[in-house]
């Protein structure tokens, strides 16, 4: 019997889209997936008979319907047998209706992508989101932690140990840039910002830093507010060069070509970015929150300053020359090969789905 594995995202951008490219390259087992419509050829082509989608222009109560009824038919339809929930919304949602719905004998596999508890909100909000956690942790068979500090925060927080699982994300193997001409002026020293604008990304600091930068660095910064946040961009300087929202192939010769990558995040359950610059050589300035440390190797594949103390971040950049930054290259590559390929990560997700089927 070959193993059939239905994806499900509410929302299908940046670290859940590479997740999901990996998880759906797999033959070992067949795919099908649950997508937005909107988000789907970050992912795969909708064109794929394996792909349903929902319409979703933006997260509100129309799209919610949209995404519950389409749920509940492709789960009708297709019978699977392993069923992988990607992020808050998608665990919320499924998770009731599995409840309700699903045949007893099939698995769930729940990754959130982060706890939404573990977002610096209000108080009152953790403790809903936490609530929310604790009482269908039962409905998952398996709770995909991205990193062994986003599985300890989920058992400090009063979660159960039994079935939080710890698995790093892969990074798809870098693009060949080669006989691609660098975007950058080479006379500075070329420093990349890649994510979302928004609080939790730190992007307030990058803002900070490049006003704050000598005249012999710029900054390029890649991505676009997503989430309804205050739209950045609109704060210009000298430093710094707005490139927009990219696909996998146009951001390759922005990591290839850069001295270093800044992530300044306030938190982060993985940190994907960090992998995806080490995987093209890309040395990594990043805040010590959360799992950085885990993907980050401090004096070696980059540096790690205090979280939002931009003083120290802006003292590392400042300090650093292109050499300096060229000579950690081999270590960032060595690093992404030895813990964070997609070879390494599915091999472990399907050892995974070998022991939920045995069970």
């Amino acid at each position: 019997m070959v193993l059939k594995v239905l994806h499900v995202a509410e929302t299908a951008r940046g670290g859940v889209a590479t997740v999901l490219r990996q998880l759906l390259s797999d033959d070992k087992v067949v795919n099908f997936c649950l997508l937005p419509d909107s988000h789907c050829d970050d992912v795969i082509s909708p064109l794929e008979k394996r792909v349903f989608t929902f319409k979703r222009k933006k997260r509100n109560l129309i799209s919610f319907l949209h995404f519950i009824i389409s749920y509940i038919r492709v789960l009708k339809e297709i019978n699977p047998h392993v069923i992988y929930l990607h992020s808050s919304f998608a665990g919320f949602f499924c998770r009731i209706i599995n409840f309700l719905y699903k045949e007893k004998a099939t698995k769930v596999i729940y990754c959130p992508h982060a706890f939404a508890f573990m977002m610096k909100s209000n108080n009152i909000q953790k403790k809903i989101f936490l609530y929310i956690e604790k009482k269908l942790q039962s409905l998952a068979d398996v709770i995909i932690c991205t990193s062994v500090y986003e599985q300890n925060i989920a058992k400090e927080n009063g979660l159960k140990s039994n079935n939080l699982e710890v698995i790093y994300n892969g990074v798809e193997e870098p693009v060949d840039v080669t006989n691609i001409k660098s975007p950058y002026d080479s006379k500075y020293i070329n420093i990349l910002y890649v994510g979302r604008f928004d609080y939790q990304k730190g992007f307030d600091l990058v803002n900070e830093l490049a006003s704050k930068i000598t005249n012999n660095k710029r900054m390029t910064i890649i991505g676009e507010a997503v989430r309804g946040q205050d739209d950045f961009t609109s704060v210009s300087s000298p430093n710094i060069t707005y490139r927009g929202w990219m696909s996998v192939e146009e951001i390759a010769p922005y990591f290839y070509y850069a001295d270093v990558l800044f992530m300044p995040s306030r938190w982060e359950s993985f940190g994907l970015v960090a992998v995806e610059a080490q995987s093209y050589g890309l040395p990594v300035v990043a805040s010590d929150c959360c799992s950085l440390p885990e993907v980050i190797i401090n004096n070696e594949t980059g540096y790690l300053f205090e979280t939002e103390s931009i003083t120290e971040a802006i003292d590392i950049l400042e300090n650093k020359n292109k050499n300096e930054w060229k000579q950690m290259r081999v270590y960032c590559k060595k690093n992404y090969i030895d813990n964070f390929t997609t070879e390494n990560f599915v091999s472990k997700i399907n050892k995974l789905y070998l022991e939920l089927e045995k069970n």
